[in-house]
């Protein structure tokens, strides 16, 4: 059964005390060793809360120490001080407010994660969407010599000039074929070293 009482008096150098307990005249004896946080040392007039054994004597000691003053301050550093508190701890504690950088923080970094995705998926989709597209017959309205000329051509998958037999036909597939690869400066020629 526990008791409870006060320090009364203790020696540091020796590492004992005595407890004064309620209801009881006679003092209690103590050891450090029996203290919680040992640490720090017991204070006069700390409140306690203990139970009452014997030694192999027959004297009566105080055991298995609860010391009711002492607050535990949390911490991640394990040598901070405790301190202590004659207030109880609140069992409810207020939640954390409502940050406004940590919001503004969120918001940024999801900004910029959208404004680094969404262009990646975007040419993905458009070369996936140009691999989907299929080489279809198309023919040229344009003048009467064109027409006559480029009639014969169609769509096939060839992309490169090593694989056109003229000039019309190269011009024929920048024209009117996805994907290929003829026209490196871009100026509407092709194959402009091949066919000159």
């Amino acid at each position: 059964m526990f008791c409870e009482g006060v320090v009364k008096a203790y020696n540091e150098d020796r590492g004992f005390g005595f407890i004064q307990v309620e209801n009881q005249q006679k003092d209690l004896f103590f050891h450090i060793k029996d203290f919680p946080h040992r640490h720090i040392q017991p204070r006069v007039g700390e409140k306690l809360k203990f139970r009452i054994s014997h030694d192999n004597s027959g004297k009566a000691k105080a055991e298995n120490i609860i010391r009711l003053d002492m607050k535990v301050k949390e911490s991640s550093n394990i040598n901070t001080p405790l301190t202590y508190s004659k207030k109880r701890i609140k069992k409810n504690t207020p939640s954390k407010s409502f940050n406004f950088w940590d919001l503004l923080s969120g918001v940024v970094i999801i900004v910029i994660f959208f404004a680094l995705i969404v262009p990646y998926i975007s040419k993905i989709y458009k070369r996936q969407k140009l691999k989907w597209q299929t080489s279809e017959s198309v023919s040229i309205v344009s003048s009467a010599s064109d027409n006559v000329t480029n009639s014969h051509f169609s769509c096939d998958g060839r992309i490169h000039c090593s694989q056109m037999k003229s000039r019309d036909e190269a011009l024929f597939f920048i024209n009117n074929c996805p994907g290929t690869r003829m026209d490196g400066d871009g100026d509407g020629d092709p194959c402009e070293s091949q066919f000159r």
